[in-house]
């Protein structure tokens, strides 16, 4: 994912995960969007449409801290459809509490 991070700190604000580890995905927490009304949504689109109510399977791959002092962790995972009949592969930096460990 990446070959060198382009500043070194000490202590280093930065830390890759290798190999990844699996982790759940709460994706409410990793994709934030504004809650939309539910009633006014055509049936094709909630069917058709990415469901972001579950938790999904995913991969941890780096550590990377902010300027507040909160930590971004860079997860790629799978977010399906509301009919299940199809996928979206996402790779993307979320806040950390987006993941837990997978048991």
């Amino acid at each position: 994912m990446f070959e060198q991070w382009p500043i070194n700190f000490d202590p280093p604000a930065h830390r890759i995960v290798d190999p990844p580890m699996p982790v759940m995905v709460r994706l409410n927490a990793a994709i934030v969007r504004t809650p939309g009304r539910l009633g006014s949504v055509p049936m094709r689109v909630r069917a058709e449409g990415l469901d972001l109510d579950q938790e999904v399977s995913g991969l941890l791959h780096a550590w990377a801290r902010v300027n507040t002092g909160e930590w971004l962790c860079l997860l790629s995972f799978r977010v399906s459809t509301g009919n299940g009949e199809g996928h979206l592969d996402v790779c993307q930096w979320c806040s950390a509490d987006a993941s837990t460990p997978e048991s």
